[in-house]
């Protein structure tokens, strides 16, 4: 493996959509994966990996042109690490598109409560936090023990318990809405906004929670099988 020595390969330029007949401000905005992309047949490791880096970042600015790009490279590059490297990101662009996918997730274990609130002159149904799960919606949000959810959005409870309807809604909501919460903390109200993340495996199997390992290795078959199957689409589609 050697790098190039002179301006950007016929491969790099085929990657990012370089053709003579763009404009000048398309051509500006090409010019910064230009030179990443060539440092990923560069001798130096940490060179090829700080370049597959700045390519994804450029390439999540603008998802869908880069997918079909990056695709094309790792199918054609004259250089197996180019194409390998193409594909690695390519697999990190369909992942987020994975993450965007299924049921809203919050992150938060659940007692039904009544509460006074302040403003509100009928006792309210709301939902006392048990646990926050770690690295969670709730958890980045700033969720705490003890919070009680006395609102989602709109919606407060004073007929029913307010776990199952609170539940059905997150669930309705697609991952990285985000909601605004209504939460009591110490007497005091306050409204927390909450970018929700993708329902995962164990919601669903709690008793998977408890194997760590068994969790990790489903989340990564599930992500595996979409890009499979993301990869099956294309093929069929060229």
């Amino acid at each position: 493996m050697h790098a190039p020595t002179t301006g950007v390969t016929t491969a790099v330029l085929a990657c990012i959509g370089f053709f003579p007949t763009v404009t000048p401000e398309l051509a500006w905005s090409l010019e910064l994966p230009a030179r990443p992309l060539a440092d990923l047949q560069s001798d130096e490791f940490r060179t090829r990996e700080n370049a597959q880096m700045e390519l994804l970042a450029w390439s999540r600015g603008r998802p869908e042109a880069a997918m079909e790009e990056l695709y094309r490279q790792s199918m054609s590059a004259a250089e197996p690490e180019v194409r390998e490297r193409c594909l690695a990101v390519l697999r990190e662009l369909v992942n987020d598109d994975y993450l965007k996918e299924g049921e809203g997730y919050i992150g938060i274990r659940m007692q039904d409560e009544t509460a006074n609130i302040p403003g509100d002159p009928k006792p309210r149904r709301v939902i006392r936090v048990v646990q926050v799960v770690q690295d969670s919606a709730a958890q980045h949000a700033g969720i705490q023990l003890n919070d009680l959810v006395a609102g989602l959005g709109d919606s407060v409870w004073h007929d029913q318990a307010a776990s199952l309807p609170f539940s059905e809604k997150i669930r309705q909501f697609k991952p990285n809405t985000r909601i605004k919460l209504k939460i009591l903390r110490n007497g005091q109200l306050m409204d927390v906004t909450v970018k929700l993340g993708r329902r995962p495996l164990f919601a669903d199997n709690p008793f998977l929670e408890q194997r760590q390992a068994d969790l990790e290795a489903a989340e990564r078959a599930a992500k595996d099988a979409y890009f499979r199957r993301w990869l099956e689409g294309r093929k069929r589609w060229n």
